[in-house]
């Protein structure tokens, strides 16, 4: 049998820990590891009555229950506190498996074992109480602790654990009261136990003791950040909005300086824990945003904006809010601040195309759409944004160049595309929508298919996305998936004008199922008279079946309502030339073509016309 390449290694280490199997004596138990997860006991010298087997299984189950496996590690464990029940580190671990998988009983007979055999360890009790709050019995585990506090064991983590099991018991006062008589006798953990005490107000929705008691915090332990942290976010919570303002900038000067400069991330790697990302004042701007304040919030953010006191981030998030506000004069001055504070900067490039989208300036939005793309190519909600302004944005070209406009309009559609495909999550369905219809636009049916289908899964999204799948497979030839699509969201959405119109001028456009096309289009008409569209697809329905009068009346009306759409222009074209009325064919031909109608198809029946007028000269 071949020898795995790592059995050595694990032989080895098995052996180098064989000396922590054996029963410590009595003044190396506290010295013991408390948390089973906290690394390989001591190493010592091996002992060679231990078989291998043990510790290679003890081993693996330690490091099974250090990575959270303890479904895994409990069987390993088992087997070794078979063979040595007297090893504490094997025991140890043994009751910590247990008691994660729910035997907390069988741990607790385990725990008692070794407070048995190890009665001066403070940590084998404190654990032994936590069992047995766990099992039901606070009354124990208080018992326990009390009496580990007698026994001159006293310290913060046991008047934790004390107060913990109080709080269990109803006697959330009592455990605030212990707590606070810890602070005199530890001051050095007084940070830590007031944290206790804020998570008990907490947990009770006593904002406003939560807030004084703060306060009180704050004086005793003013370098710790967590604490002004907790203190603004209960007078947030209390509605005491101005003292919160005065906080925030209070710990603003004591804390800005630290871990980078006042208003950029705060990412510094010995950066104390509790400082806020940007700063304080920020913290308490999405505070007043959360409670939808969206206009305090600004009111915050915007003048450290103007005097340049301001992060990226925050000052792209406030971009947002003054954007979604209607406040695009701000909008605008701000997205000037921020391109000039950070010209590279992807986000505050996309944050000026946002601004530009917003006052329809579709041509100055895909610019700065671009620019963010170049510095930020990953960011697919750039990507997404950069085909939507290609989807809208269109250049007025002379007929000359529109061909060539459109090629590279398609290759930068596939370009972006493609990027946006591997970004974008499926779940995100608007954005599998926006990326659908760039794929068609750039002529790619096959993925637009695909991403119309992702989008379909959204009830908000299903119909127009089906309809738009349906038209990408019919324009690929495959017309039984088109029909189904359409004749799906027929039976889904029975009463839906849209989908009766659409499901109609399918049929009409195939001719067949005409009487049962033309019905569906009258259904639709019937809900919206006056939609161009549904005049349309009556007039070809009509058309179709041979009444040239019908649809002609139809399709007149509907050049009405939209004189630019092409379709309508050339379906209006094909009733003029079947009513033998050549030239005013010719002409609505001619008009469809200029509008940007099928070139290849008019073509062919303008040459038809045109051969057809010279015969009867």
């Amino acid at each position: 049998m071949r020898v795995p390449t790592n059995y050595f290694f694990w032989l080895f280490t098995a052996l180098s820990v064989l000396a922590s199997l054996s029963p410590p004596s009595r003044a190396a138990a506290a010295a013991l590891p408390d948390d089973p997860a906290a690394g390989v006991a001591a190493v010592g010298v091996p002992d060679e009555n231990v078989p291998y087997g043990v510790a290679a299984s003890w081993l693996l189950g330690h490091r099974l229950l250090a990575e959270g496996r303890t479904a895994d590690a409990l069987p390993l464990l088992h087997q070794a506190y078979r063979a040595q029940p007297e090893a504490a580190a094997i025991a140890l671990d043994f009751q910590a498996a247990l008691a994660a998988e729910g035997y907390v009983r069988d741990a607790l007979t385990i725990m008692d074992k070794l407070v048995a055999d190890h009665p001066d360890s403070a940590s084998f009790r404190l654990r032994r109480s936590s069992l047995l709050a766990r099992s039901g019995s606070e009354g124990d585990a208080l018992a326990e602790l009390r009496s580990l506090r007698a026994d001159g064991a006293d310290s913060p983590s046991l008047l934790v654990a004390e107060a913990t099991l109080l709080v269990q018991g109803d006697k959330a006062d009592r455990a605030l009261d212990l707590l606070r008589g810890g602070i005199a006798r530890f001051p050095e953990a007084a940070a830590d136990l007031y944290l206790e005490m804020a998570g008990i107000l907490q947990r009770g929705d006593r904002a406003a003791d939560l807030a004084d008691l703060m306060g009180e915090a704050t004086m005793a332990a003013p370098e710790r950040a967590s604490l002004w942290m907790v203190r603004l976010r209960a007078l947030a919570a209390s509605g005491r909005w101005d003292e919160a303002a005065a906080v925030a900038r209070d710990a603003d000067r004591r804390f800005g300086d630290r871990g980078g400069s006042f208003g950029e991330p705060n990412d510094h790697p010995g950066a104390e824990d509790g400082l806020p990302a940007d700063s304080f004042i920020v913290e308490l701007a999405d505070l007043h945003a959360r409670g939808q304040r969206v206009d305090q919030a600004i009111a915050l953010l915007l003048p450290l904006s103007e005097s340049g006191e301001l992060g990226l981030e925050p000052t792209l998030w406030l971009g947002r809010m003054l954007l979604g506000t209607g406040r695009k004069a701000d909008g605008l001055a701000l997205a000037d601040r921020a391109v000039a504070a950070w010209p590279d900067a992807a986000r505050a490039r996309y944050l000026k195309g946002r601004v530009a989208e917003l006052g329809e300036d579709w041509h100055e939005a895909l610019l700065w759409y671009r620019r963010a793309a170049e510095a930020g190519p990953d960011d697919a909600e750039i990507r997404l944004a950069c085909i939507r302004a290609l989807l809208v944005a269109r250049e007025k070209q002379p007929a000359v160049a529109a061909a060539t406009a459109l090629a590279e309009r398609k290759r930068e559609l596939g370009e972006h595309c493609t990027a946006a495909a591997a970004l974008v999550p499926e779940q995100d369905t608007g954005g599998q929508m926006i990326l659908a219809y760039g794929f068609r636009a750039a002529g790619d049916l096959m993925r637009a298919a695909e991403r119309f289908a992702q989008a379909a899964t959204d009830e908000q999204l299903r119909l127009g996305a089906l309809i738009q799948k349906s038209l990408c497979h019919d324009d690929l030839g495959q017309e039984v998936e088109a029909r189904e699509d359409l004749e799906r969201l027929r039976r889904e959405f029975p009463d839906n004008a849209e989908v009766a119109n659409t499901l109609g001028y399918y049929l009409a456009e195939k001719g067949v199922d005409l009487e049962r096309a033309e019905a569906m289009i009258r259904q639709a008409l019937v809900a919206d008279p006056g939609n161009g569209a549904y005049l349309d697809s009556l007039g070809w329905v009509l058309y179709r079946r041979g009444s040239f009068e019908g649809a002609l009346d139809h399709l007149v009306q509907a050049v009405n309502v939209l004189p630019e759409d092409p379709v309508i222009l050339e379906h209006l074209g094909m009733v003029l030339k079947a009513s033998g009325r050549r030239q005013e064919a010719l002409d609505m031909l001619r008009r469809a073509l200029s509008f940007g109608g099928d070139r290849g198809r008019l073509d062919a029946v303008i040459a038809e016309l045109e051969a057809a007028g010279t015969v009867q000269r």
